[in-house]
C-alpha cells in the first residue's frame, strides 16, 4: 500500500473518496464507480433501482443508530424547550398505543394481539426512522449481492433458560437454531488459516506492530515475546492468565466474595495481585464499565483473569461459561432479524411469507407499515412527547377506570394526538417522567435512577480481505487504541445469507470499543470522546451522563477517521489500502444502550430496595415495558417485561363475587 496513508493524510486514508459519511438526517445511497478504484476494481457497491435508501432504511449509512433527528425532540421535551403548538387530532382511536418500537415494544403489540385478537387496533410510535430500538440492521449491495451485519444488539443469549413468555415469541416467529438451513459456523476463517492478532499503536508502545498468532486476551509467554511489551508486564500477563496464585489466602470463601464485591476490578488488579500499572489498560474493561467502574466480583463473574487461584466457584449462569455460551443464538443481522419477524407477524404486508430462514434475504416494505385500514400501525420518526390519561370512556360492566389515555407526539415539526383505550410505555425509563408528567413523584424519582451505558458499533465494507488473508488474522485486538478490536463479521449462514468463503469477495469488519460496544470499557476510546478525565469520585451513572453528551457532539468524521487509521496501520503490511479497500461505513451510536442495574461500586442500599421495581408500576391505564424495567438488557428480558405490562392492562373481572 501506499505507506503514506499511515500518516494520516486525508486523501491517503480515502477521507475524500464518494461514501455517505456525513450526519444526516437520512443517509444516502453509495455508488463507487470502477473507476476510481485503481488496481483492484470489480466492487461496486450500488442499490437496486427500485430500492433507495430514502425508501429503506437499513441501506443507509454515516451516523445511525441515534441518528441526527431522532433524539432532539426528546431533549426539549426534556429541557421543556419544545415551542407553543397545538396539536391536531388525527381522528384515531386504538385499543393500545405503544410508545417505542424496539424489542420490547414490538412484543407488547405481539402479546397484547395474541390475548385480544387480531382485530385490536394497535398503533406503534418510534422516534427513530427505523425499527428494532438497538436491534438495528445495517445492509450493504455490492455487485447484487446483499451483505448485512447487526447494529446494536446482537445475539440471543442461551433461548433454552427463557421463561415460558419469551419463548413463545420465537415458536410463532418459527426461530429455531435446529433449523437445516441456519449454522454458525466458528471454524470458518480458521480453516482458511486466519486467527486472532494483537495491534500495537506507537502512540503507546514505541512502535506499529502487529503479531499474529495469538491475542493478548489470551497470551502465552511465546506469545508474548514477540510484542513490544516490557518483560515485567509480559509476565504479569502470564500470571494472570494461567497462574493459580490465591491472592486472598486466609479468607474463608464467603470472605473472598465480600472483598471482591467491596473493591473495583483495577482496584484487585493493582492492590492485590500487584500486576504492572499499564496491565490494567491491556486488558479492557468488563461488558459496558472500565475496570475502575465494576466490582472484581463482576470480574470473576464474566470470566476476567486473574482469579484461578481463589478456589471459588463461578455462578452457572455467566454469559462465559461453557455450558451457557453454546446455547448462544446469534443470527446474520443479530437481533434485528427478530424484530423484522415481529413486524411481520403484526403486519403481514410489510414482508413476504416464508419459514424464518427464508425471510432473511426479504426486505421489508416500509411503506406498508403505517397503512391506513390496518388493524396495527407501525408509525416511525414520531416523537411521543406526552402520554396522559384523558376524560371518558365506554367500558364493560364492572370496570372501574372510566379513563382513556390520550397521546401526543411530533412528527415533522408538527404536534398530532391520538386517542387510546390502553398505552404501554416501551420508551427508556429515563425519558418516561417527561412523557407523563402525571405520574407520582416517587416513580419518576425511581424512573430517574436508571441510567444506560453508553455503546457504539461501527461497520466497515471493504472491497476484499486479501490484506486478513496475506496477514493470516480475523480478529485483532487493539490495546489503548480508539478502536479496541475488529474482525470480520461472525460466520454465520441461514437461508441465501452466508459469510465470504475467499479472500477475494467482499466483507464487513466489525470495528469496535472491544468489549460489547461499550465505550467506558475502552480508555482509549473514552478520553478523546471525552476530552477531559471524569471528576474525582464520579459515580458510574455520572460517567455515562457525561460520555452521552460526549458522544452525541462527536461528528461521524471521528469515527471514519479513527477507522481509516487503525486499519490501515494493522493491516498496511498486508496491502490493506483505505482509500482504495473501504466502500462504506456505518457508525452506530447508542447514547443511551444497556440497560443497567445497580453496581455495587455506587450503589449503597439494601438488596430489596431495586429501583427497577417500584419504577415500572402500572399507573391507570399506562404500563412501562423495557429492559430497563429489569435492569437488565437482554433480548428474553425486554420480551418479559413485554408480557409482564400487557398482563396488568387487562381487566380482572369477578362477577358478582366482586360486589356482595
Amino acid at each position: 500500500m501506499r505507506g503514506s496513508a499511515r500518516s494520516g493524510d486525508d486523501r491517503e486514508l480515502g477521507l475524500d473518496r464518494a461514501i455517505s459519511r456525513r450526519d444526516f438526517v437520512s443517509g444516502v445511497g453509495v455508488t463507487v464507480g470502477a473507476s476510481m478504484m485503481g488496481g483492484r476494481a470489480s466492487a461496486q457497491v450500488t442499490a437496486p433501482p427500485d430500492l433507495t435508501a430514502d425508501r429503506y432504511p437499513p441501506l443507509r449509512q454515516g451516523m445511525r443508530g441515534a441518528h441526527p433527528g431522532s433524539f432532539e425532540a426528546a431533549h426539549a421535551t426534556r429541557d421543556r424547550a419544545l415551542p407553543p403548538m397545538p396539536a391536531d387530532d388525527t381522528g384515531e382511536v386504538y385499543d393500545l398505543v405503544v410508545v417505542g418500537a424496539g424489542l420490547s415494544g414490538l412484543a407488547a403489540a405481539f402479546y397484547y394481539r395474541t390475548r385480544a385478537g387480531a382485530s385490536a387496533k394497535i398503533l406503534l410510535l418510534d422516534n427513530h426512522d427505523d425499527f428494532g430500538g438497538h436491534a438495528k440492521r445495517n445492509e450493504f449491495v455490492v455487485n447484487g449481492r446483499t451483505l448485512m451485519a447487526t447494529g446494536g444488539s446482537s445475539y440471543m443469549v442461551a433461548p433454552k433458560t427463557w421463561t415460558w413468555d419469551a419463548r413463545q415469541i420465537l415458536q410463532a416467529l418459527g426461530i429455531d437454531r435446529r433449523d437445516s438451513n441456519y449454522a454458525l459456523d466458528w471454524e470458518h476463517f480458521t480453516r482458511m488459516g486466519l486467527g486472532p492478532a494483537t495491534f500495537f499503536r506507537k502512540e503507546a508502545f514505541g512502535v506499529d506492530r502487529l503479531v499474529a498468532g495469538g491475542s493478548i486476551n489470551r497470551p502465552t509467554a511465546e506469545y508474548l515475546a514477540k510484542t513490544p511489551l516490557a518483560p515485567a508486564i509480559q509476565a504479569d500477563l502470564v500470571r494472570l492468565h494461567h497462574g493459580t496464585t490465591d491472592y486472598l489466602a486466609g479468607l474463608s470463601p464467603a470472605e473472598k466474595v465480600a472483598k471482591l464485591q467491596s473493591m473495583s476490578y483495577r482496584d484487585y488488579l493493582l492492590q492485590v495481585a500487584k500486576v504492572h500499572p499499564d496491565v490494567p489498560s491491556l486488558l479492557h474493561g468488563v461488558w459496558a464499565l472500565s475496570t475502575d467502574a465494576v466490582t472484581a466480583w463482576f470480574a470473576f463473574y464474566r470470566y476476567r483473569p486473574g482469579f484461578a487461584g481463589l478456589g471459588l466457584t463461578r455462578p452457572p449462569d455467566s454469559p462465559e461459561s461453557p455450558d451457557h455460551s453454546a446455547d448462544d443464538f446469534p443470527l446474520p443481522a443479530g437481533n434485528s432479524d427478530i424484530a423484522r419477524l415481529l413486524v411481520r407477524s403484526l403486519i403481514p404486508d410489510a414482508m413476504p411469507a416464508g419459514s424464518f430462514a427464508e425471510a432473511q434475504g426479504a426486505r421489508v416494505d416500509y411503506a406498508q407499515l403505517d397503512r391506513p385500514g390496518a388493524s396495527v400501525r407501525l408509525r416511525l420518526e414520531s416523537t411521543a412527547v406526552l402520554v396522559s390519561h384523558s376524560g371518558p370512556r365506554a367500558v364493560a360492566q364492572f370496570e372501574r377506570d372510566t379513563r382513556g389515555v390520550e397521546v401526543v407526539y411530533l412528527r415533522g415539526g408538527r404536534r398530532f394526538r391520538v386517542q387510546a383505550a390502553q398505552a404501554v410505555l416501551a420508551c427508556n425509563n429515563a425519558m418516561i417522567p417527561y412523557l407523563c408528567p402525571e405520574l407520582p413523584e416517587a416513580q419518576k424519582a425511581a424512573l430517574h435512577q436508571s441510567v444506560r451505558a453508553v455503546n457504539q458499533m461501527t461497520n466497515v465494507l471493504v472491497r476484499d480481505f486479501r490484506a486478513f488473508a496475506a496477514l493470516k488474522v480475523e480478529t485483532v485486538t487493539c490495546p489503548s487504541s480508539f478502536y479496541g478490536s475488529f474482525n470480520l463479521n461472525d460466520p454465520v449462514t441461514l437461508g441465501g445469507v452466508a459469510p465470504p468463503t475467499d479472500p477475494s469477495q467482499p466483507a464487513i469488519l466489525n470495528v469496535n470499543t472491544g468489549t460489547n460496544s461499550g465505550i467506558l470499557s475502552n480508555d482509549t476510546m473514552t478520553a478523546e470522546l471525552m476530552g477531559r478525565p471524569f471528576p474525582a469520585g464520579a459515580t458510574m451513572q455520572e460517567r455515562f451522563r457525561a460520555l452521552r453528551a460526549a458522544l452525541l457532539r462527536t461528528p461521524f468524521e471521528t469515527f471514519e477517521r479513527a477507522a481509516r487509521t487503525q486499519l490501515a496501520r494493522a493491516l498496511g503490511d498486508g496491502g490493506f489500502d483505505p482509500a482504495r479497500d473501504i466502500l462504506a461505513i456505518t457508525v452506530n451510536r447508542w447514547p443511551h444502550g444497556f440497560a443497567m442495574s445497580r453496581n455495587a461500586l455506587f450503589d449503597h442500599t439494601p438488596e430489596e430496595e431495586t429501583p427497577c421495581v417500584p419504577a415500572r408500576q402500572p399507573f391507570g391505564r399506562i404500563t412501562i415495558a423495557n429492559s430497563d424495567a429489569s435492569g437488565i438488557d437482554l433480548v428474553q428480558t425486554a420480551f418479559d417485561e413485554a408480557a409482564r405490562a400487557v398482563r396488568e392492562l387487562e381487566s380482572r373481572r369477578y362477577g358478582y363475587y366482586e360486589r356482595i
